[in-house]
């Protein structure tokens, strides 16, 4: 019998009240690839100036495949 696979192709997410975006640098997995993060951060519920609301982690075998492009200086 073959085994059953279920996949999330597409998700869609909406953050309100953004107060800052974050993008790391690549940096070696430990198990010979590489990893980023992109960190999304919002209005915290109290005393802090900013609190994380989500953080995407993106690894590759190749570090040039989490290269980000933006047609702007300032992102």
């Amino acid at each position: 019998m073959t085994q059953s696979l279920m996949a999330q192709l597409s998700q869609k997410l909406f953050i309100s009240a953004v107060k800052d975006i974050e993008v790391t640098g690549i940096g070696e997995d430990g198990a010979g690839g590489w990893v980023r993060s992109v960190r999304f951060y919002g209005s915290p519920a109290s005393g802090m100036n900013k609190a994380l609301v989500l953080e995407v982690l993106l690894q590759s075998a190749e570090k040039a495949d989490l290269a980000i492009t933006t047609p702007e200086i300032d992102f």
